[in-house]
């Protein structure tokens, strides 16, 4: 299991209160804890698995241990927002910034698109921009034209409206064929079955605080969620098309 060793400082953006840290394999991380809530943590989790499984471009993760004592030892932004214990971590990537709204053009467009079905898949509204600004949850690296996406907490939306998400994601404007040909299909919806045959490996490796907290609130039933996952990746996906 991964140690956070030290903690270094707060990020600056995230509603989720990350933190840079130092970890005990010699890399720096940004951990969410607490202040993510437990359906937060486990959804980010499961949504990492999830992406990565499907052919998205994610920073490195893992879940990680964080000492309460060094928590308490650093001050009480920690202390509120961490509280310690397992923690979610996600591997820091040089040299990048939040992608702005003039970079999308630069973005493959088959990339694009993948994101955009894959944030339909997973109803997530958590990705948003435009030109008057918005939360992409998605990182730039200039020197390598390369995107990363990051910050899969707000997956599974119980509030989901499908003409908001249309209306407010980053790539909303990608090309779409609206009648999806059946090759084209064929490979999406396999794709997603790929992902799925992650999700019970990954599921088992949640700390069993994480199962414990979410039992006693009931904030995240993922039962539901794969349901529908499954049957949206043998077809019904395309009944949330515009």
């Amino acid at each position: 299991m991964l140690e956070i060793v030290e903690i270094i400082k707060p990020a600056k953006q995230g509603m989720t209160m990350p933190f840079l840290c130092n970890a005990s394999d010699g890399n720096a991380y940004y951990v969410k804890g607490y202040a993510a809530t437990t359906p937060g943590l486990m959804k980010e989790w499961l949504g990492n698995h999830l992406a990565l499984a499907f052919g998205l471009p994610v920073p490195e993760f893992s879940l990680a241990f964080l000492d309460p004592g060094l928590v308490n030892g650093w001050g009480i932004e920690a202390v509120v927002q961490l509280k310690g214990g397992y923690v979610f971590a996600s591997k820091q990537v040089p040299s990048v910034t939040e992608l702005k709204y003039g970079t999308v053009n630069k973005i493959d467009a088959q990339l694009k698109l993948s994101v955009l079905l894959f944030d339909l898949w997973l109803e997530n509204e958590d990705r948003t921009l435009s030109e008057n600004g918005g939360n992409p949850n998605l990182l730039w690296k200039t020197d390598e034209s390369g995107l990363y996406v990051i910050d899969h907490n707000l997956i599974f939306d119980e509030a989901f409206n499908k003409e908001i998400f249309w209306d407010t994601h980053v790539f909303k404007n990608t090309p779409i064929n609206k009648q999806v040909d059946f090759i084209e299909r064929q490979a999406l919806e396999g794709r997603m079955k790929k992902a799925l045959a992650c999700w019970q490996s990954a599921w088992d490796k949640i700390p069993e605080e994480w199962m414990e907290s979410n039992n006693d609130t009931q904030g995240f039933d993922p039962k539901k969620h794969l349901q529908r996952l499954k049957k949206e990746a043998n077809g019904d996906i395309w009944l949330k098309l515009p």
